[in-house]
């Protein structure tokens, strides 16, 4: 793996650990601040509404800065914000330190994952892609198990200035070797006329991108209805003590390493067949996850296969996010992307959350993610995604084509 893709993944790992590890030091917090739980748990929702809303905005506003300064100027912004988390005198700073921490997580991902595709062959950009998101699985399977460790024996301000730390050293070592920049693109009037959309505001989304994003959207949002309720679904529907469930999340993560990397090499060949399979797949897990509550081998394989099946559809995803991203840049695409993703894990946790408040059983909310997953299948079938993939261009001169028309529309980033 190429010295600035492993520093991008490591910086990744840190941010997908900063997302997650809150919810293992939430009591420490409130019992140190002096808020409930409900009020601490705003710190999970604050930082998800800010990537969902500012995240967008920002990469639109940094759109024009060069990788070498936009990337680690935007690991500063994240480390600043770990830092003011660790110091905060109060809950209300705390609330700032993960606001500040939240405004360089969409555009930063997105950046890196448009990056590692530059520099991979061109039948390989899925799978170096995938190398990018790797680090949020190993956040899932790592990470927050570390940070939560970390709190418990240091207390919850030593999981901050850890993340500020390795945070640093990420970017130090992203530093230590140029990532190419994106060459500019020059339009020409020839190529206006042969691309209509050539002349559009590059602000407007197309259609088939907020298509892509809709599918994210009910995809992950699925498999989150039942994976925000997973402790009790295991201990109470499936009856696994305790001490299990740390060991069946440990799996859910490690399917999605496996899923991811897998995932990766498929999108490299279909992204559209990628995507349907995967999406498939978190259908079937969450339905028998629905019936079969009372195996807990099942329950177990299910578990890590779900895991495989919702990373598994990452790359192929984001294969799809940039090919159908038209004139818009592919690292806005991206930031849309992953502001899909967010709004999924909201949706999927309401979902969840409201099912269960109005006496739903927990296997009930697994069907109910079921069916969102399902409704992600049928509109990924709708995709413009056949024509787009790799296996169809896999011919010289037709790679040569696209790359034409790719620059003509604006929307060719590879150097």
């Amino acid at each position: 793996m190429p010295l600035p893709v492993f520093a991008m993944m490591l910086c990744t790992f840190c941010i997908g650990t900063a997302e997650s590890v809150i919810a293992g030091i939430l009591p420490a917090i409130g019992h140190d601040v002096g808020v409930s739980l409900t009020s601490v748990g705003m710190l999970i929702s604050v930082y998800a509404v800010a990537v969902v809303i500012v995240g967008p905005l920002l990469t639109a506003a940094t759109g024009r800065l060069r990788r070498a300064l936009l990337m680690p100027g935007m690991m500063a912004v994240f480390i600043v914000g770990n830092v003011l988390a660790a110091l905060a005198p109060d809950f209300r700073w705390l609330v700032v330190g993960r606001v500040v921490s939240a405004l360089a997580h969409s555009t930063l991902i997105a950046a890196f994952v448009a990056a590692a595709r530059d520099m991979a062959p061109a039948d390989r950009r899925a799978a170096w892609g995938a190398k990018i998101t790797l680090g949020i699985g190993l956040s899932s399977v790592v990470g927050v198990p570390a940070g939560t460790l970390i709190g418990n024996l240091f207390g919850w301000r030593a999981t901050f200035w850890a993340l500020a730390a390795l945070s640093l050293a990420a970017t130090l070592l992203l530093m230590r070797r140029a990532v190419p920049e994106t060459p500019p693109v020059t339009v020409t009037p020839d190529d206006r006329r042969t691309a209509p959309g050539a002349a559009r505001p590059r602000f407007l989304l197309p259609g088939p991108l907020l298509l892509v994003a809709l599918v994210i959207m009910l995809g992950t949002g699925g498999v989150f209805a039942l994976y925000t309720y997973a402790s009790p679904y295991l201990t109470q529907a499936a009856g696994f003590g305790p001490q299990a469930v740390t060991v069946l999340l440990l799996l859910y993560g490690a399917g999605g390493i496996v899923g991811n990397t897998v995932g990766g090499r498929a999108a490299d060949r279909s992204p559209y067949a990628a995507v349907l399979i995967a999406l498939g797949a978190s259908t079937a897990g969450l339905v028998l996850l629905a019936l079969l509550p009372g195996s807990r081998w099942a329950v177990a394989v299910l578990f890590c296969l779900l895991g495989a099946a919702y990373f598994g559809t990452i790359p192929a995803l984001n294969t799809q996010t940039v090919t159908t991203s038209g004139t818009t840049s592919p690292t806005m695409a991206l930031t849309i992307n992953n502001s899909a993703f967010c709004v999924g894990i909201a949706l999927g946790s309401w979902l969840g959350g409201f099912l269960l408040a109005h006496g739903h059983s927990l296997p009930s909310v697994a069907a109910a993610g079921a069916t969102l997953t399902a409704a992600a299948v049928l509109l990924a079938a709708a995709c413009p995604g056949r024509r787009n993939s790799p296996a169809a261009t896999a011919a010289p001169a037709a790679r040569a084509a696209d790359r034409t028309a790719a620059v003509a529309s604006g929307s060719e980033t590879t150097g």
